[in-house]
């Protein structure tokens, strides 16, 4: 009987001490996944860089505004690389032609080991042509150079996320809008992302003025409290858009520049 109590007695004081030492791991001692929440689009290898490539994004890739997140590997000890340049050029490639679209390029330092980016896809996969994204490293770890091509599935998005048109002096206009969280009723942070292209270069649009008014066409109503989308760098335009009730809206985008109106756009949006 002494024997068993003094068994149980140990025992308790083991699951006391292993429980003790689990709570006191310090946050530093549990690493957090950096991919965590996010969705692998591709992966391979950059040969010449000793490098594993893998490429995410929060979500399936659409035709629209999409944030990428590049993680780098040593390709010989799985360790993460946090130091390096990283080119990226998406290509569509059609029958008769092919083209490209405006970037974000990586900074050369990550994030939490991640290398945060982004594309405006201008057209979705499909009949007209399926698209590849070519991605350089320059490995700062080793100095050295290498390429990794990914053969990537851009679907639509409905409703449409981007808009084209060319103006009147020839150069192409490119409009796309996020939303930092999903759209709901009330007043909602977004911005819009503007590009022009000439010569088949895409630039940042940083001279534009933009007035929002949000409209719901089914119920012949706008809203109030809105904010006019301001440049805040990048051709990245912040503002705030009001939603009174779930359903379908319309954001009407009047586009300004110095010599005047250049063209009226719109987005729609669902908010549920």
């Amino acid at each position: 009987m002494k024997f068993a109590f003094i068994k149980t007695i140990l025992s308790l004081l083991f699951i006391f001490f292993v429980v003790a030492s689990f709570f006191s791991c310090s946050d530093h001692d549990i690493e957090a996944v950096p991919t965590a929440g996010l969705t692998k689009i591709s992966e391979g290898y950059a040969l010449g860089a000793a490098a594993k490539v893998e490429v995410w994004a929060a979500a399936e890739l659409f035709a629209g505004y999409n944030q990428l997140y590049f993680a780098l590997y040593d390709s010989l000890t799985s360790q993460a690389i946090t130091d390096s340049h990283i080119h990226i050029h998406p290509e569509m490639e059609m029958q008769m032609m092919s083209h490209s679209c405006p970037v974000e390029e990586p900074e050369s330092e990550a994030v939490k080991k991640l290398f945060p980016a982004a594309i405006l896809f201008t057209m979705p996969s499909g009949d007209m042509g399926s698209w590849k994204l070519e991605t350089k490293i320059h490995n700062h770890v080793n100095g050295l150079f290498g390429t990794v091509s990914f053969d990537i599935n851009v679907k639509s998005a409905n409703p449409p996320q981007v808009i084209s048109f060319q103006a009147s002096s020839g150069e192409r206009f490119y409009l796309a809008y996020r939303f930092p969280e999903k759209q709901k009723v009330g007043i909602n942070d977004f911005e819009v992302i503007a590009f022009t292209s000439t010569d088949g270069k895409f630039l940042p649009a940083e001279n534009l003025t933009m007035t929002l008014t949000p409209e719901m066409p089914s119920m012949d109503h706008g809203s109030p409290n809105n904010e006019d989308p301001a440049h805040v760098g990048q051709g990245h335009y912040k503002g705030k858009a009001n939603f009174t009730m779930t359903g379908e809206w319309r954001l009407q985008l009047e586009l300004i520049t110095e010599s005047g109106v250049l063209e009226n756009k719109y987005f729609d949006i669902v908010v549920e």
